[in-house]
């Protein structure tokens, strides 16, 4: 303290000036809403500074809570310095953990404490992500589900879930996907069983979770174990999407046998062009998965779409965004192409499942392939039987020396087949175990003969010498 004396003809007074207090203060930051963005976890979500002209501590702990009497007080951190910072991510993970419920201007009240002195505080509005994935409360774990041909259009299989989002105001619309794969597979070829936006249950009918059943590898007849799970979505006004996944959880289904139609290729990226009934070549089929499509080709530039029927425009397959299939039954609109940016070889596959499915192409290396001269059929099964002098010749496509087709050739119950090439032993396809009309054979010296089981008749018989597919079509 200090006194200063004035003088003056008349009066004598005295003027006292005192010192501040020594203060511990948390300043007032520059924003006092917060919103933090997923896309950016690592980014500052705030940064304070204090004063502390009491204390003379060297170590500072940062608190927060809900209101201002820091009823339930949660440590945010500690420093040695005087501010303080956490990352978006860090930030909003210690709201999620104080127990907030909302997420849209939850309230969070700071200070700072040095052993006994605490320090004034300051209010922060954060809106803030989810992060805890959404919770399945239906189906049950080991719930049994044996589907019918019977009852295709009866709902089966109801999915339920809770997710504290869709109970906030946090105002993202929040896209769920139900997606199953066959059990301890870890999802590494997920179908969609349904999609919805903003709900929080998908249920499936008879006929589509047989299809989801068997796209996933499940046996007809037979019960198998299927894991389900929900995936979450939501995009932010910058494009970036939030991802969150439930916890999966194995059911029991039971397929039953269905029939899956053979899908042809039209287009000008393929042989027939734009014409329905030339020709059209088939995609050939996976023999274990039904309803598992696969094409490994040329293909030139332009687009191409699937067709269920030759000469028939619907059913038509496409799609709408290059990932998902998309179909036409003949009651809404067409779908979008699959389109080719550059003519070359490429491998498609596509899994149809009800009305949807989804596909992928990857380009294909053909330059080490032989190309062969001629390809043909021969066996008890074929019209010239084991005449090795007088094989069923395919024909070679015009556009791919490596897909060869036979059309109208008569086949006979109980025989056996193999496919070779120039007329002699030297590459021979032989038997993989299918018990279809389509399958992959095995180039190889050794193994069985090809069997064909059934009617005997006219059939348009399909060969792709790149990986041995082949497709035996009744007229």
């Amino acid at each position: 303290m200090s006194t200063m004396l004035f003088a003056s003809c008349e009066t004598e007074e005295s003027l006292t000036i005192t010192a501040p207090e020594a203060e511990f203060v948390l300043n007032t930051p520059g924003i006092s809403t917060v919103f933090l963005n997923f896309a950016l976890p690592d980014n500052p979500a705030f940064t304070l500074s204090w004063e502390d002209e009491v204390t003379g501590s060297s170590s500072y702990t940062v608190e927060m809570a809900a209101d201002a009497e820091f009823t339930s007080p949660f440590t945010l951190g500690t420093t040695e310095a005087k501010n303080f910072s956490m990352t978006v991510a860090e930030f909003n993970n210690a709201i999620a953990n104080s127990g907030a419920t909302t997420f849209r201007d939850v309230p969070v009240y700071i200070r700072v404490s040095a052993g006994s002195e605490i320090s004034n505080s300051i209010l922060l509005l954060a809106t803030r992500y989810p992060t805890d994935a959404p919770v399945i409360s239906s189906p049950l774990a080991g719930d049994t589900f044996v589907l019918s041909i019977g009852s295709v259009d009866d709902t089966v299989l109801t999915v339920n879930w809770t997710d504290a989002v869709l109970e906030s105001s946090l105002g993202t619309d929040i896209n769920y996907i139900i997606e199953a794969a066959t059990a301890g597979t870890d999802f590494a070829s997920p179908v969609s069983i349904g999609t919805t936006t903003n709900a929080s249950t998908v249920s499936s009918t008879h006929s589509e979770l047989n299809a989801v059943a068997i796209g996933i590898g499940l046996t007809p007849e037979v019960a198998g174990n299927m894991d389900i799970r929900i995936v979450a979505k939501n995009t932010n006004s910058g494009g970036s999407e939030l991802t969150r996944i439930s916890d999966a959880l194995t059911i029991s289904v039971t397929p039953y046998l269905s029939a899956f139609p053979n899908l042809y290729v039209v287009g000008d990226a393929t042989s027939p062009g734009w014409s329905n009934d030339n020709n059209n070549t088939p995609l050939f089929r996976n023999q274990d998965v039904p309803n598992n499509y696969v094409y490994v080709g040329y293909f030139g530039a332009g687009a191409f779409k699937l067709l269920e029927t030759k000469g028939a425009w619907q059913p038509q397959w496409g799609t709408n965004d290059g990932a998902a299939l998309a179909v036409n039954t003949g009651s809404g609109s067409d779908p979008a192409t699959f389109n080719v940016a550059t003519a070359g070889y490429y491998s498609y596959n596509f899994t149809t499942v009800g009305e949807s499915g989804s596909f992928t192409v990857e380009a294909y290396d053909a330059s080490a392939a032989p190309t062969y001269t001629s390809m043909a059929i021969i066996g008890d099964a074929t019209p010239n039987g084991w005449d090795g002098d007088n094989d069923t010749n395919f024909t070679q496509d015009t556009n791919n020396p490596h897909l060869w087709y036979i059309n109208g050739v008569t086949l006979t119950n109980g025989g056996f087949i193999l496919i070779r090439a120039n007329d002699d032993w030297a590459d021979v396809w032989r038997y993989s175990g299918s018990n279809q009309l389509y399958g992959k054979a095995n180039l190889s010296g050794d193994g069985d003969n090809i069997p064909f089981n059934a009617e005997t008749g006219s059939y348009d018989f399909w060969f792709n010498d790149l990986d041995g597919s082949y497709n035996i079509i009744p007229n």
